[in-house]
């Protein structure tokens, strides 16, 4: 059964049109997932994950119930 949108989803579907929709997401490149595993502070404190996209690809991904892998919060015992 399809899940109706809400309306907070029309708004941040209008924030990602009128800022970072062009051919094709900015943000994630259409794959609907934001990957930052890799992102580091200056001082090497790790700070990334994955996460879903804000554009309409992340938020069917996210209703539809699929899982991210590395999406756990980052926590102290994680960073080296």
């Amino acid at each position: 059964m399809k899940k109706p949108i809400r309306p907070k989803h029309y708004i941040v579907t209008d924030y990602w049109l009128a800022y970072y929709a062009t051919d094709h997401c900015t943000l994630c490149g259409n794959s609907g997932v934001i990957d930052t595993t890799n992102a580091r502070t200056g001082t090497g404190l790790h700070v990334g994950r994955k996460n879903w996209c804000i554009c309409p690809n992340g938020q069917a991904m996210r209703a539809a119930g699929h899982s991210l892998d590395n999406a756990e919060s980052i926590r102290a015992e994680n960073n080296p």
